[in-house]
């Protein structure tokens, strides 16, 4: 079985602490009431009945001052009404697989001495006295005489729990915390630091090895250079040639004649042939241009109009009578 299985660690620790509840906390819960008693007791006798929880209250503040006397008297007490004799064993045992859960979960491989003072049976009843008036001075009203009886369980199964939970937090305040931490977190870092020691030492031993086994009359070669490598020709684009573009013109040129057939004339297109055909057909578009100036509008002479009928003065003697077809009644 492997000690450091979390599951099996997780089932151990339960099953011991559950053990341990079982034992204590009912005696617990016997000697808290022991002390409420007392602080009723105490306020009739002063005829303040009224105020016992205060009284009660004022009782708890003094359990944290008790002399060893009380709390050996109240250790012999759980010791022989719980009939358990390996009460302290029990107690070591608690403690030890509290510890061993904390440090199974770890960085390093290697497992750190840890240095863990159990307390003893009397230190251990004494903490859990104090941890539990603690609570049950905050919560003073679970011990209400004037409540009714289902309000009194109701108190009595809360006041179990707070007394489970003060046993169980009395265990985990023994456990060194801190001195887990810290020993696990420099287990870490010395595995680091003697890592890279050993590498740079196994370096060293290599190399002065490799210095032993070198024979001393071993020349030094010559290593001849490597050749470089014949360089490939790069493909040229075609493309990227420039194209030179030249005009040409062909001397002999080609004409119909009256029978249809083609016939070949030489026009040489030499420079001043072309520069005479140039100036001629420029003169003949100028002298076509000064025509077509000299064209201008003439017009005649005035013309004298006869109106005839068409006068629209109506002073003349060549009045017409008009007759409209108008037949007149008498």
């Amino acid at each position: 079985m492997d000690d450091f299985v979390l599951s099996n660690l997780n089932e151990s620790r339960n099953e011991w602490c559950s053990r341990l509840v079982a034992i204590l906390s009912p005696l617990v819960m016997e000697g808290v009431r022991s002390i409420f008693n007392e602080s009723w007791k105490l306020s009739l006798d002063t005829n303040e009945v009224e105020k016992y929880l205060m009284t009660f209250q004022n009782f708890l503040c003094r359990v944290p001052k008790w002399n060893p006397n009380i709390i050996e008297n109240e250790k012999c007490r759980i010791v022989e009404k719980s009939g358990c004799n390996y009460l302290e064993d029990l107690i070591t045992c608690v403690h030890v697989i509290q510890l061993k859960v904390l440090t199974c979960v770890r960085v390093g491989t290697r497992q750190k001495k840890i240095d863990i003072s159990i307390p003893k049976l009397n230190d251990f009843i004494h903490k859990v006295y104090i941890n539990t008036a603690s609570k049950v001075y905050r919560n003073a009203y679970l011990f209400d005489k004037h409540a009714s009886a289902i309000v009194q369980q109701r108190n009595n199964r809360e006041f179990e729990v707070i007394v489970e939970e003060c046993i169980l937090r009395t265990i985990r305040e023994s456990i060194p915390t801190e001195a887990i931490v810290r020993a696990y977190l420099d287990v870490s870092v010395e595995q680091e630091e003697e890592e890279v020691f050993l590498k740079e030492e196994d370096d060293k031993t290599s190399a002065d090895k490799a210095a032993e086994d070198k024979p001393a009359d071993e020349t030094p070669t010559l290593v001849e250079p490597e050749a470089p490598p014949s360089v490939v020709p790069s493909i040229t684009n075609i493309d990227d040639k420039p194209i030179i573009t030249k005009l040409s013109f062909n001397d002999i040129d080609q004409a119909l004649n009256e029978d249809g057939r083609v016939e070949e004339i030489s026009a040489p297109k030499t420079e001043e042939r072309l520069e005479d055909i140039s100036r001629m057909r420029y003169e003949q578009r100028r002298a076509e241009e000064e025509d077509d100036d000299n064209d201008r509008i003439k017009i005649s002479d005035d013309v004298e109009l006869d109106l005839g009928a068409m006068d629209l003065g109506g002073g003349g003697s060549n009045n017409v009578p008009i007759h409209l077809d108008i037949e007149e009644f008498a």
